[in-house]
Order: structure tokens, then sequence, then C-alpha cells
């Protein structure tokens, strides 16, 4: 039986970095205690959301367990296990930042009551949560009538499916173009019903490490504390609100609504594009690898200026595929990443470069 790797006592060499940016390839649970303490101004990430999504090892509890090697998770569920997880890179980045300072992360509709548990178990202060509303999502459900004839043995002669013959960023895609006609009679009377609905909603946690005195003072002696409410405002100088759309929420909640005093309603909300494929310019490709998951350039640059001091340091302990490090460098802000995965380090990098 071999011996287990020692835990590390100190940061390794980054794997990039240059007067913007500082990118680690390690376990964020790990590497987050190590930095030094109360250093930094803002986290602002995009988290894995405990949802086994597209299989992936790196958002399920089998990942997750990897990062907690000294605690004991056997007897554990995979929702407990997620819990634990947060809790433990929560408690992590509570060291990391400075007083008072800022943490937005998102989260996934199922899940985001255990990452809110975990980030206030290590501590921080649950202060807000912003509705990222979009029109994209992809529904997972599954068909309970040709799930119930499958389960009796029976195949649908009619029914269409295309695969395709390549492997794209989500990996093979299947596109049911006809659904078949139900052979059984119980899978007749389920006909129509699904297990899940399209989701078109993720949270986006805002939460605070606890101020050292009134936040007055807080503010004056680390600078950080407070949100930026002018450098977030958008469309006609509007105060930044905990509800943010895409352009095709907009367009639906003006088409539902109308004119409201004189102009749409949708303008009342900070609006910011995004496309469940989104272009080659916001999911970069490096050595033939791709992101499954990536989030608008403009919405992290919004949240990032939300709650990071002007030219100050952002963390980002899930740097997928760089999106919060590109946003920050591009707005003259510092900021220090951690990526578990080595392949992602390319893409990371091909952001930063350009």
């Amino acid at each position: 039986m071999s011996n287990p790797t020692p835990p590390l006592t100190e940061l390794p060499k980054p794997v990039f970095a240059d007067e913007r940016a500082t990118l680690y390839l390690g376990d964020a649970v790990e590497l987050l205690p190590l930095l030094p303490e109360a250093s930094i101004d803002a986290l602002v990430t995009d988290p894995p959301y405990g949802l086994s999504f597209n299989g992936q090892a790196w958002d399920d509890a089998s990942g997750f367990r990897e990062s907690l090697p000294h605690l004991d998770t056997s007897g554990m569920s995979a929702p407990e296990v997620f819990e634990t997880w947060c809790t433990a890179w929560a408690t992590g980045a509570l060291h990391a930042l400075k007083a008072g300072a800022y943490v937005a992360a998102f989260g996934g509709a199922r899940t985001w009551h255990r990452m809110v548990r975990g980030i206030e178990n290590a501590g921080f202060e649950i202060r807000d949560q912003i509705a990222w509303l979009h029109t994209t999502g992809m529904p997972k459900s599954m068909d309970l009538s040709h799930a119930i004839d499958k389960h009796h043995g029976v195949q649908r002669t009619d029914r269409i499916v295309q695969t395709t013959d390549h492997h794209g960023v989500l990996g093979a895609t299947r596109t049911v173009l006809s659904k078949g006609t139900p052979v059984t009679e119980d899978a007749a009377r389920w006909e129509g019903w699904g297990t899940a609905l399209r989701p078109a909603f993720e949270p986006i946690i805002i939460a605070r490490k606890p101020p050292e005195g009134n936040v007055v003072r807080n503010v004056l002696e680390h600078g950080v504390g407070g949100i930026n409410i002018d450098g977030a405002r958008f469309a006609d100088d509007r105060w930044p609100m905990n509800v943010a759309f895409d352009a095709g929420q907009a367009d639906a909640l003006d088409v539902l609504t109308g004119t409201w005093q004189g102009g749409s309603l949708s303008r009342k909300f900070p609006i910011f594009r995004f496309d469940h494929k989104p272009p080659t310019l916001e999911r970069p490709r490096a050595f033939g690898v791709s992101h499954t998951t990536v989030k608008p350039l403009a919405l992290m640059r919004w949240l990032i200026t939300l709650v990071t001091p002007p030219h100050g340091v952002v963390l980002e302990p899930f740097a997928g595929s760089g999106t919060t490090a590109e946003a920050a460098v591009s707005d003259g802000y510092r900021v220090l990443c951690f990526e578990k995965d080595a392949s992602y380090v390319p893409l990371v990098q091909s952001r930063l470069d350009r």
C-alpha cells in the first residue's frame, strides 16, 4: 500500500504569472489556506455545483471526496459531501480574504442551499442573492413514457433519434426528432410526462467576511467592506439590483408587459448577453480542449466591479476556462487563480494572452 502524498506546506510554483495574473495548478481546498492571511480583496467564482454535470468527476461527490482526504466521508450522502466540500473551500477563502471582503459565487438551482450552508458554516455572512435569469438552458429531463416502454422491454419502431458523428464541447449529442408512439398501456398513460423543468435561473450568492468593528472603520482600515454602487450602475445610471437578465429574457419580459412608465420594463434591470454555446471568443479551445460551462464575460466583469475595490486583487479558486481571470485583468484588477485540472490551464493562458 503506497503512502499518501503529504500535504503542501507552501504554495507551489505558479504555472503562469505576470504583473496582472497568477495561476496555480492544484486543488483549491489545499491551496487556499496557504495564501497569506487577509491578503485578498474579493472572491468571484463559478465553482462546481455538485450536479454531476455531464458525468464530470470535478462536479461529482467522487471528486469532492478527493479534496477531503482528512475527513471520513464514507457515511455521507452526495449532497452532504458537497456541503462539506463547500465548507472546506470557503474556510480557506475566509483565511485569505481581508476583513469585510465580499464573495460572489454562482450556484445550481438544486444545490445552492448546500453551498450557502457551507459558506455560512465557514464563517461568512450571507448578504444577498442575485438571480441570473437566462433563456437558453437545456432541460435534462427523462421522457417517462419512453422509459416505461424500455422498462417493459419493448422498443418504439417509429422513434427517430439523431446522433452527432463527432464529439463537441458537451460530448456526442443526441436529438430526438420523433418521440415515437407509446407501445404499452403504462407508457401511453404517462405520455408527455418528464422529470425536470428547463433551467433558466442561476443564483449568485453574495457573502461577506465579517468586518472588524463597524463597516466604516473596516473600510478605512482594510479598504473593503462595501459594494461599488456607482461602478455597477447600468442603463440610465440605475442602481444595481439583485436580478440580472440575458437579452432573451429581457425581450420576453417586454413582450409580456409592453411599456411601463413610458419605456420598456426590462430597462430597469441589468442585461448581459448569454449563449448556451458561447461564441468562439468566449469559449476558447487549446490543444483540442474546451470547457463545458462558461459564463458571459460581461456578467463576470459586472460582478467583479460590484464587489472589488479599484485595482484590487480578485481570487478565483476554480478558474475553469478563465472567464473570471479575463474579466478581472481587462478592467485593471489583479487576479489570483487556482485550477485543479491541468488540461484547462492552456484555456486560462489563452484568455490572458489575448
